[in-house]
């Protein structure tokens, strides 16, 4: 790395990519095309601006600290196509940019999912002009990080499930409007200074078709007004207009999907104000609540939300009061159907391995074999 007068500051975060080839990989990883716009957040020395500088595309590299701005302006002036911006990238609008290409300062990762998620950048649909633009964003994170944005939103332990305490706002934006791709884990070594965490590479795609919960979710987590609109509210705004179910088609619709759907101590609440088990629990809801409306238990009983921690016994359909027998009798085609449909909510295999420790000890084709299978 090329002498600083100020080097980065871990006590900061900051810690810059040097190794050559895991910036080409992040590059490649990147699939940028000819003529899009690129948006780098956190500069720093300008390492993997020089990468994203080389095609024919625009660049806009957005950098907090004064001293490394002004460095980036310096090395970039003869580039036309680069331009250095000195701002907080939390406070930053992504709508516009075709790509996003970040080594995150790593406490900033929840907040900064969380502007893309209210801001409705995460929305990209090619049919919709007026939708955002981006069409990847490939970060630098922590192990930890990555664990919560792949959380299942339960836990299995022997024979009992129970919410995911680590199912939190990462997990509930990454499974609501992104496809997550882990591509490789990042030696200590690649980074000045070293990082105390281990590092992964993601590249993160929005979802091209999604589920009746994750169209139910993306409208509880975009808050493009910042009005904090509580969840039950946003809910019912959608069923008036039509955006969740048919009712011609769904005879039940009166009965099951106009009642609240979750405990009033979570339905009152904006999604922002959840706690992680009240997140978990409101997905389950909803899953609960979309078998119910589409006829898979058309004659369940109405199921009680006095306590919003509940555990179910059964994926999402079956309640605490069902009695034994029926627990025993045989899945229907639409609780099958209704499991298979949110299998990824609940799919823990990336989530097993991220709790693993040393993972910068493993082959990287053992890494993806470990990820596929989840041990």
């Amino acid at each position: 790395m090329t002498q600083l007068e100020k080097n980065p500051n871990p006590t900061k975060d900051q810690h810059f990519m040097v190794d050559k080839s895991m910036l080409e990989r992040i590059y490649r990883k990147a699939n940028i095309k000819e003529g899009e716009t690129i948006v780098e957040v956190g500069g720093g020395a300008g390492a993997l601006t020089k990468y994203l500088a080389s095609g024919n595309n625009h660049i806009t590299v957005i950098e907090k600290d004064p001293y490394y701005a002004k460095l980036l302006r310096e090395k970039f002036s003869t580039n036309s196509n680069v331009e250095v911006v000195e701002g907080d990238a939390l406070q930053f609008d992504f709508y516009s940019f075709d790509r996003i290409v970040a080594n995150l300062p790593y406490t900033i990762t929840e907040p900064f999912l969380i502007n893309l998620a209210r801001t409705g950048t995460l929305g990209h649909t090619e049919k919709d002009p007026k939708s955002s633009n981006v069409k990847s964003i490939t970060l630098v994170l922590s192990q930890n990080s990555v664990r919560k944005m792949v959380a299942p939103v339960q836990i299995i332990e022997g024979n009992s499930k129970h919410c995911n305490q680590e199912f939190g706002l990462m997990g509930a934006i990454c499974h609501t409007f992104l496809n997550l791709e882990i591509d490789t884990v990042i030696p200590s070594e690649a980074f000045f200074p070293e990082p105390a965490v281990t590092s992964l590479v993601v590249n993160l795609t929005p979802k091209r078709k999604k589920t009746t919960v994750d169209r139910i979710m993306a409208e509880i987590l975009t808050d493009k007004k910042g009005n904090l609109p509580a969840i039950n509210r946003i809910y019912q705004m959608m069923l008036a207009q039509g955006k969740v179910y048919n009712i011609n088609k769904y005879k039940n619709l009166q009965t099951q999907a106009f009642r609240n759907f979750t405990s009033k101590t979570i339905g009152d609440k904006n999604v922002y104000e959840l706690t992680n088990m009240q997140l978990s629990q409101l997905v389950q809801d909803l899953i609960r609540n979309d078998a119910k409306v589409k006829g898979s238990r058309t004659q369940a009983r109405q199921i009680r939300y006095d306590d919003p921690l509940e555990s179910y016994k059964r994926f999402g359909i079956l309640d605490d009061e069902m009695e034994d027998d029926e627990l025993q009798r045989p899945k229907t085609k639409g609780q099958k159907k209704s499991e298979e449909k949110y299998a990824y909510l609940f799919d823990s295999r990336a989530y097993n391995v991220l709790l693993k420790r040393e993972l910068e000890n493993i082959k990287h084709n053992e890494f993806l074999k470990m990820l596929e299978h989840g041990i």
